[in-house]
């Protein structure tokens, strides 16, 4: 079974996964880890840390997906730190049907499996609505 850590800036990441739970129910293989202003890196990777020794206490390869925000900020390189140890793969740019898709698909494949499908999902979830309901150019 694997485990989704999601974590980002601020109360993002309890955010992102109260509102999937909004849409799909309880996910309990879906654990936030928020990064409050005024909280240090050092803090951050505690808690991260605490989460992946608690869902997965014997280090299993594969057990952990880390879900972070942006590419090159703190809660990304917590992450990346992670994946170098071997403890976790990780994604960034999360969004909320990359969250909705992968609470629903934790308990059932590979960290590395889900890190492939967040990608994919995650981009899925990125349209231009609004090409949806105009009118197309010439047609009257």
């Amino acid at each position: 079974m694997t485990t989704i850590v999601v974590t980002g800036h601020g109360s993002f990441a309890t955010s992102l996964v109260e509102t999937a739970q909004m849409i799909v129910g309880p996910t309990e293989h879906v654990h936030p880890v928020d990064f409050p202003v005024g909280t240090g890196v050092d803090d951050l990777t505690a808690r991260v840390a605490a989460v992946i020794d608690q869902v997965n206490p014997a280090g299993e390869p594969g057990g952990v997906l880390i879900l972070a925000d942006v590419l090159g900020g703190s809660p990304a390189r917590v992450a990346l730190a992670e994946a170098a140890a071997g403890r976790a793969e990780a994604v960034t740019g999360v969004n909320l049907p990359m969250v909705i898709d992968l609470a629903l698909s934790a308990g059932a494949a590979s960290a590395a499996e889900l890190a492939a499908r967040a990608v994919t999902a995650g981009q899925d979830g990125i349209r231009d609505a609004g090409a949806l309901v105009r009118p197309e150019e010439g047609v009257s």
